[in-house]
């Protein structure tokens, strides 16, 4: 081989490197990404009026997190389990909703995600950081060890972009199944239950029934009337405006969280009795998915 000959061929050497080395930085760029998407939008919470916000602001906090925070949010939060929920905030006056996404295994598949998380961070601070002693361009040998340290260094972090945009596409398959649902005539008779199982009218229902309830398990619904206007008398006053039911009988039966039974009196008259289900919790989006 003559030297303009070897010329052209060190060149298109280190050219195939350069292709490597940008192949490889836009994997890293896709891997930061889905992992971007996947802590901003595994966790959404608020209430009927700040929801979308805090959806933004938690986007907008995401976006200048560096690698390496991103892995520990995403196997903390999302990766492992998450644990209980966050509890929803004192002195709301709105309904409160959250959703969270998260992915669940073994003790071993754990660990195993977690070591390929670190890994994939190593390698990537090792080609943004400590590549240039591999870049001997006068060294035909040199950069072919660059390229196969590259070619290497890809495959053994394609797995973790193809698993990270797998678990991406759940979450919006996920997303988009909330959504239909929330939009269908089925999950808007949802929400306006869960509004008035939140109402303040069905609170002190609840509250009555938990603490003056009678030896048997049954309140008087006489009882929670008197405190309803006691302690809510705009609520009772516009109570078939605001909840479509004129009586606060029908507003325990419409709630869907009590039995309600009309005793019989000696006189021939009765009087209303009310409790809670059996095992009743109250209902959230999440457990009609």
């Amino acid at each position: 081989m003559d030297e303009s000959e070897q010329i052209l061929s060190n060149q298109s050497t280190c050219d195939e490197v350069l292709r490597k080395v940008g192949r490889n930085v836009l994997l890293f760029q896709q891997i930061e990404a889905l992992l971007k998407f996947l802590v901003a939008n595994h966790r959404r919470d608020g209430n009927t009026s700040n929801f979308e916000e805090r959806l933004q602001l938690r986007t907008e906090k995401t976006h200048k997190q560096m690698m390496g925070k991103l892995v520990e949010q995403f196997t903390d939060g999302i990766l492992s389990d998450a644990g209980e929920p966050n509890a929803e905030p004192e002195e709301q006056n709105q309904v409160w909703m959250s959703f969270t996404f998260t992915t669940s295994g073994d003790r071993e598949f754990y660990e195993a995600q977690r070591a390929d998380m670190k890994r994939m961070v190593d390698e990537r601070n090792d080609l943004i950081h400590h590549f240039m002693p591999r870049w001997q361009p006068d060294s035909p040998e040199k950069m072919g060890e660059a390229a196969k340290y590259l070619d290497e260094q890809r495959a053994r972090v394609l797995p973790m972009f193809e698993h990270l945009r797998s678990v991406s596409m759940a979450l919006i398959d996920v997303g988009q199944s909330m959504a239909a649902f929330m939009a269908s005539k089925e999950g808007q008779r949802h929400f306006e239950l869960i509004l008035l199982q939140h109402s303040p009218l069905v609170s002190v229902l609840k509250d009555v029934a938990e603490h003056k309830h009678r030896a048997d398990g049954w309140a008087y619904l006489a009882d929670a009337g008197r405190i309803a206007w006691l302690q809510e008398p705009e609520a009772v006053t516009h109570m078939k405006e605001r909840q479509g039911h004129a009586t606060l009988k029908k507003l325990a039966v419409a709630s869907d969280l009590f039995e309600v039974f009309d005793e019989p009196l000696p006189n021939g008259g009765y009087r209303t009795l009310y409790r809670p289900k059996a095992g009743e919790n109250i209902k959230t989006f999440g457990e009609s998915l």
